[in-house]
């Protein structure tokens, strides 16, 4: 038998240890992980409750009925996989990294509205793609094209010396519109709508940061601006002026969903390993050495940067930077897929001129009114299944002609030649960099030596006249994703 005393002494030793002991703050429910969805790509997810508070939402899951490819699936039947998915996942990958430098590094001071920031810009990221992913901003782009060229007739016609302004204005947001603009319009809209979860789980504004803001700058970082303050020498001190969500000391929360500085982030470890998986293409880039080597650093401005160790730069460019480069070549840039995508564009001008979208309060308008206005009902409607259930129903006779342009030239294959491609020098042989030539100028130039070369090939067979609507095309780039800049120098 144990002594009574002996006992009592012992419980008040234990009770005097706990009462001293700094006992861990209780997790808040909304970030404790519950949320385990099993990924064919990461396995068995762990991710914070409010996650699934986010997924369960009408605008996350439109995400279901947009592909990842886009038109791809075309070409490769096995690539099916969505924008749902592929969200989720980043939101993982950007929820892991955050919680394996808090490990690591305790001194950044890393806090549970860093890591959530993180999480929910990985989950929102594609919140605003369209119907076939980036196709449809080429569609856009195309449109405005179209748009300018009307719009220099009509000024020319009147003896303008230049476009009116405010059409100059509505031009410019169709060529150079993009997605990233509509996922932070549909992330300010969830923010209404879930505010009070949102705070229960940590989020708020105070002098720590805005959490709101920062968010969407994780999403859409201010490129442009942060790139030429780091040209200038000038990143730590104006960091403020272009930043609102957080002060300079938690810069490197930047460069975990959409890498300003090196494209290096989650959401490419997520769609790389995604998409050669879905492709079929037998390559993968190990994320998992990337995230457990990395650490956060100063650079030569003092400005914290997440850093992977000197071995694994090498491991980077010869893995992660070359799998691009074959998921570029084998099937984004595929002939036949670039061949679908331009037929599909010219599907959707077809739709464009016939369907209405309703929008906020009642406005009917056009797609791409819907996308370049950003309106909050229309927009969100416009999804793979959307298009292809209209062109498919043959409800309306007034896309008689958009319907038969979809079978014949996607279902039946009825598509475009190629007649000719070029590999073109990086630069010439005085290291000059070589310019990428304007699709426009590309086709002018081989109308204009068409007659000539024809005359050379001697044959009794009359020359075929050939119209600028009859031609085509297209220019890939395919680089490590900043153009003529090697990426990991900048790592």
């Amino acid at each position: 038998h144990e002594d009574p005393e002996v006992e009592a002494l012992i419980q008040e030793r234990v009770q005097q240890a706990l009462a001293g002991a700094s006992l861990p703050k209780p997790v808040p429910p909304l970030l404790k992980e519950t949320f385990t969805p099993n990924c064919p790509v990461h396995g068995l997810m762990h991710l914070p409750a409010i996650i699934k508070v986010i997924v369960d939402t009408l605008n996350f899951q439109r995400m279901r009925n947009i592909k990842q490819l886009g038109i791809c699936a075309l070409v490769y039947p096995g690539a099916t996989h969505n924008r749902f998915f592929h969200s989720i996942g980043t939101a993982f990958l950007a929820h892991e990294l955050v919680k394996g430098l808090r490990l690591r590094q305790p001194e950044l001071r890393i806090t549970d509205r860093d890591a959530l920031c993180a999480t929910l810009a990985g989950l929102c990221h594609d919140l605003g793609h369209p119907c076939f992913s980036h196709m449809f901003e080429v569609f856009l782009h195309s449109l405005g094209k179209e748009m300018r060229k009307e719009a220099e007739q009509k000024a020319n016609a009147a003896g303008l010396p230049a476009i009116p302004e405010e059409e100059e204005k509505l031009l410019r947001r169709y060529e150079t519109w993009n997605h990233e603009e509509a996922s932070v319009m549909l992330l300010h809209k969830m923010f209404e709508e879930l505010r009070q979860p949102l705070e229960e789980a940590g989020l708020r504004v105070d002098a720590e940061g805005d959490d709101f803001a920062c968010i969407g700058e994780l999403i859409d970082p201010p490129k442009k601006a942060l790139e030429s303050l780091l040209e200038r020498g000038e990143l730590h001190d104006s960091w403020s002026t272009v930043v609102k969500g957080r002060p300079v000391g938690k810069a490197w929360l930047y460069e975990i969903v959409s890498n300003w500085r090196s494209g290096i982030d989650v959401d490419k470890f997520d769609y790389f390993r995604r998409d050669a998986q879905y492709l079929g293409i037998q390559r993968q880039f190990d994320h998992h050495r990337y995230m457990k080597g990395v650490k956060v650093l100063p650079d030569e401005g003092g400005v914290l940067t997440i850093s992977p160790p000197e071995k694994d730069k090498d491991h980077l460019r010869e893995n992660m930077m070359e799998l691009r480069k074959m998921l570029h070549r084998a099937a984004y840039q595929h002939k036949t897929v670039k061949k679908l995508e331009i037929h599909t564009v010219d599907i959707l001008k077809l739709m464009d001129k016939v369907v209405q979208v309703t929008g906020k309060n009642g406005r009917k308008m056009r797609m791409s009114e819907a996308a370049i206005n950003l309106d909050p009902v229309a927009y969100p409607k416009l999804t793979d299944t959307f298009v292809e259930s209209r062109l498919l129903d043959r409800e309306d006779p007034a896309l008689q002609l958009a319907s038969d342009e979809f079978e014949q030239r996607v279902f039946r294959r009825h598509m475009m030649r190629l007649v000719a491609d070029w590999d073109l020098p990086r630069q010439y042989e005085t290291g000059r960099p070589f310019p990428i030539p304007a699709e426009e100028k590309v086709i002018a130039g081989l109308l204009q030596e068409y007659p000539e070369a024809a005359t050379k090939l001697k044959t009794d067979i009359p020359l075929r006249p050939v119209t600028e609507s009859e031609l085509r095309c297209q220019v890939a780039k395919i680089h490590y994703g900043m153009g003529s800049k090697d990426p990991i120098t900048r790592v």
